[in-house]
């Protein structure tokens, strides 16, 4: 078990007794191709306290690969084993099935995450859902409904209704991946946030508490409400998709409410 991170301020709001911080990339340490200002600072700030820092997305346009690279690129310091998506939970789960066969739906960047997998998209085992973008066409669709009608089992890599980008509010994996389930009365097996075996999947990958652990995100939903669905305690920027009204709709409570990554540190009690 890592060390906790010292009380060190007396801050009535302070969030205590963290050791590992899971932190969304999408929306939190970055928009579309740009970095948000205080991300790598405070990651370093984090780390120097001895905190193990993990990068979690839904992201399922690249590989994991790919996004590491990219963290690299943008100034962090980062193993590729502490970049967690959702491709790498389903390979492990399809991998464990009687039939490891798998079709998949998804940009074809990301296959090489599914390494060792037989690849068919006429018999498979389970049909994998991931994000294609404007290639969702009616055909597609139709394509995965007659696998999944037949027997296959249908896993989601996530199921967010929409996403930001540079350009705005964009639809995401979620409308088609509710379509298929509509069309073929079967639920898909979701493997991204805010599904139980992702978080849960977290903390057993890094043996931590709940208690011991937060997470970082702009989504009140697939972050927030996932992480305390576990037990963990949750922190929500207002940068990426955060939208007012919508949070107030939900109900749902973070722990705390912060304009960016950059407002991290005070929050846990640690002088920047």
């Amino acid at each position: 078990m890592r060390p906790t991170i010292p009380q060190v301020k007396s801050n009535a709001t302070a969030i205590r007794n963290i050791n590992t911080v899971f932190l969304d990339i999408d929306g939190v340490l970055m928009l579309g191709e740009l970095p948000i200002p205080g991300g790598t600072a405070t990651v370093k700030r984090l780390r120097s306290l001895k905190l193990r820092v993990v990068f979690v997305t839904n992201t399922t346009r690249k590989p994991r690969r790919m996004i590491h690279e990219q963290l690299i690129k943008l100034g962090f310091d980062v193993d590729i084993n502490d970049v967690i998506c959702p491709t790498v939970i389903a390979r492990e789960r399809i991998m464990r099935m009687k039939k490891p066969t798998a079709a998949l739906f998804l940009n074809e960047d990301v296959f090489e995450d599914f390494e060792g997998l037989k690849i068919s998209n006429t018999r498979a085992g389970a049909v994998v859902m991931g994000d294609l973008g404007d290639q969702f066409t009616p055909a597609v669709l139709d394509d995965i409904f007659r696998l999944v009608f037949s027997g296959s089992e249908l896993i989601a890599l996530q199921k967010n209704r929409y996403w930001r980008d540079a350009e705005g509010l964009r639809l995401d994996l979620g409308p088609y991946v509710a379509a298929v389930e509509y069309a073929t009365g079967k639920m898909a097996d979701v493997v991204g946030k805010p599904s139980p075996g992702f978080f849960r999947g977290l903390l057993t990958r890094y043996r931590v508490r709940p208690d011991n652990a937060l997470m970082v995100g702009d989504d009140i939903e697939s972050d927030v409400m996932g992480a305390q669905r576990l037990g963990i305690r949750s922190v929500l920027v207002k940068t990426g998709k955060y939208d007012l009204d919508f949070v107030k709709r939900t109900g749902i409570k973070p722990e705390g409410i912060i304009p960016s990554i950059a407002d991290l540190c005070p929050i846990l009690g640690i002088d920047t």
